[in-house]
């Protein structure tokens, strides 16, 4: 087992983390992290596969920059994306996942109650 980092180590760990969280905490921020979990985008592309205007990417965009989850390039007058660790969108799939299976037995014991008993 590795040591634990200091008390304080670890609160500001939890406080970079909250940070990551809050800047994630929009269904369209997490969109694109699972847009960029495929490869680097163009601004063009995400705003087309978002369907959402240019001034609301360029806000979404800006909050997951300042975070240090996405970072941008240049390439003339195109800006491509990408998230600065593929871990961060591995972690949104973790989370996914969870949420998916929660759903399913949600449904699964909503119908179990809606069936008929039998006698």
């Amino acid at each position: 087992m590795r040591p634990r980092p200091a008390r304080g180590s670890m609160r500001r760990i939890y406080e970079l983390q909250c940070q990551i969280c809050k800047a994630m905490a929009h269904s369209l921020r997490l969109e694109i992290v699972d847009l960029l979990g495929e490869d680097e985008i163009s601004a063009a592309s995400l705003l087309s596969r978002l369907g959402t205007s240019k001034a609301n990417l360029s806000k979404h965009m800006t909050q997951l920059v300042l975070a240090g989850i996405v970072e941008q390039r240049r390439d003339g007058r195109q800006v491509f994306y990408r998230l600065t660790h593929r871990e961060i969108h591995e972690a949104c799939t973790i989370m996914r996942n969870i949420l998916m299976r929660r759903i399913r037995k949600e449904e699964q014991l909503a119908a179990a109650l809606a069936a008929p008993v039998r006698r």
